[in-house]
């Protein structure tokens, strides 16, 4: 049976065994790595993906801000390799997303590929960057909230 359940602190050595096999030793010099490094995820927005009680899937978020307007940042997205191209991903990035309270969280935030991410109204914002240089194409965001808000400056995760 497949479940999508919101991750609990006893799935943190589960989590890290499965980003360890799925983005190997090299996860830790990707940039989304490194300015996320000494920070502590934000459990009530994260997701897994459980297959017969396995984790093969999570989805986990940062606090972040942009001048005043709070938001998220997403990732790491990770899905075991022998369970991929199979929506399992997609569902994860769906479900957390649909439980963010649009009052409170303004707006997520993510480095990745803007052919996938735009699936989810995710779209480049040359307007925004981090304290360490990123690919401006790289970095993306989605307006949550009901009012306008511009998304200008740097990036700030705590």
């Amino acid at each position: 049976m497949n479940v999508i359940k919101s991750e609990k602190i006893s799935d943190k050595n589960k989590i890290l065994t499965l980003e360890e096999d799925v983005l190997g030793p090299g996860r830790f010099a990707r940039p989304s790595f490194r300015i996320r490094e000494g920070l502590v995820h934000d459990i009530k927005y994260s997701k897994i993906f459980l297959k017969n009680k396995k984790i093969i899937g999570s989805v986990r978020y940062f606090n972040c801000n942009i001048n005043s307007n709070k938001g998220l940042m997403l990732g790491p997205l990770i899905v075991d390799q022998n369970y991929k191209d199979r929506g399992i991903g997609r569902n994860l990035v769906n479900e957390s997303i649909k439980n963010i309270k649009p009052a409170s969280i303004k707006f997520v935030t993510l480095i990745g590929d803007v052919d996938y991410y735009k699936q989810f109204g995710f779209e480049i914002n040359y307007k925004l960057f981090f304290s360490i240089n990123i690919r401006k194409e790289k970095i993306l965001s989605k307006i949550l909230s009901m009012e306008p808000i511009d998304l200008i400056g740097q990036i700030n995760l705590y």
